[in-house]
């Protein structure tokens, strides 16, 4: 387990670590912890190595999206069925990713940000699993790399990230109603009470 730039997630209860890289190759490795048992056990490797990998769970199989194999980003994808322990390679993205945030939403999973060196990217795309296929949807508002994103309520967040030039403290929304994404302006105030810093948003 001594790497870095792995995708993690959670699938049916065990955590799932998947790719990275150890300092010396880029991994093509999944480990799962049990927490019943709480231990690690290897799974299937996946076909590909992958580092800087966007991870996600949907209708029960782990998604990896993505990634850098070492000499370039990846547009490849590939879905882990726990069941059979098997990998199987889906139809690719339109453009090489790394650093790329994945995250579900009604049954779709989204690809947002990431990089294909040197340029950091801002768009994001929808995958229908039902039919393999990738549909463009609206662009982030900036580039954002390394962005991570995740699902709120009915709203997709991508939070952070790099831009190409400088590593970003903003926010935006996506919603998949409208087909927009939308700058969170976030007014933080500082409040100490019983020498605890609380956060609050307003």
């Amino acid at each position: 387990f001594n790497s870095q730039e792995r995708g993690v997630t959670v699938l049916e209860g065990p955590i799932y670590a998947v790719g990275g890289h150890d300092g010396w190759s880029y991994l093509n490795t999944v480990e799962r912890w049990d927490p019943q048992s709480q231990q690690w056990t290897f799974v299937a490797s996946m076909s590909i190595a992958r580092s800087t990998v966007g991870v996600a769970a949907l209708n029960g199989k782990l998604y990896s999206v993505g990634g850098r194999d070492g000499s370039s980003c990846l547009s490849s994808m590939e879905y882990y069925d726990p069941h059979t322990n098997k990998w199987n390679m889906c139809a690719p993205m339109c453009k090489r990713r790394g650093g790329v945030g994945v995250a579900t939403c009604d049954g779709f999973l989204y690809a947002v940000g990431g990089h294909d060196a040197p340029a950091s990217n801002h768009c994001s795309r929808l995958y229908d699993p039902k039919t393999d296929t990738w549909t463009m949807v609206a662009p982030l508002s900036m580039p954002r790399d390394a962005v991570g994103v995740c699902l709120l309520g009915d709203k997709l967040y991508a939070v952070g990230g790099y831009d190409g030039q400088t590593y970003l403290n903003t926010m935006e929304s996506y919603d998949p109603q409208t087909n927009e994404w939308t700058l969170v302006l976030l007014n933080l105030f500082y409040f100490f009470f019983h020498n605890e810093l609380t956060f609050v948003s307003s």
